[in-house]
């Protein structure tokens, strides 16, 4: 009798740790900051964000490598078919899911990025979060073309 009990016990136990899976964690992924060919326009930056165990709202991204970003979405007029673009004050990662942040879609625009990110090849990107937690994040930076930056194409001002 105390086999068959120990047993069973064993398998309710083994059924309930199988149940717990690990605790998403919110990160962000992938980044990479697309060069403008011409300076004095935005450059653009896609990334993934995966969501932690709680919903959040992406509040700020930010660089000491850019004088301005802004959070952008792109939406299509279903009448005109007019492609706009909208500023974010804020955007919605809800638990455990994925919000992609890419071309045609949600992006962030910087303005002024200066010429470290081009000789180094990334950007370091800090995002913020409503939960107060900021995640910084070494992006990927390439010219429109995808190939590596060229410091020899911007201006050194």
């Amino acid at each position: 009798m105390d086999r068959r009990i120990f047993a069973f016990g064993a398998a309710v136990s083994a059924m309930l740790l199988g149940s717990c899976g690990p605790t998403p964690q919110l990160k962000v992924k992938e980044a990479v900051l697309t060069l403008s060919p011409v300076d004095s326009n935005p450059s653009s930056m896609h990334f993934n964000v995966y969501g932690g165990p709680e919903d959040v709202y992406l509040l700020r991204v930010s660089s000491p490598s850019a004088i301005r970003t802004e959070m952008h979405d792109v939406s299509v007029d279903a009448k005109t078919g007019a492609v706009t673009m909208q500023p974010m004050k804020r955007v919605l990662i809800p638990s455990g899911e994925k919000i992609e942040f890419k071309k045609g879609g949600k992006h962030v625009m910087m303005w002024g990025v200066n010429l470290i990110p081009r000789r180094l090849g990334e950007i370091e990107v800090e995002f913020l979060f409503s939960n107060n937690e900021r995640i910084l994040v070494e992006a990927r930076v390439q010219e429109i073309d995808g190939t590596n930056p060229d410091e020899k194409k911007a201006i050194d001002g």
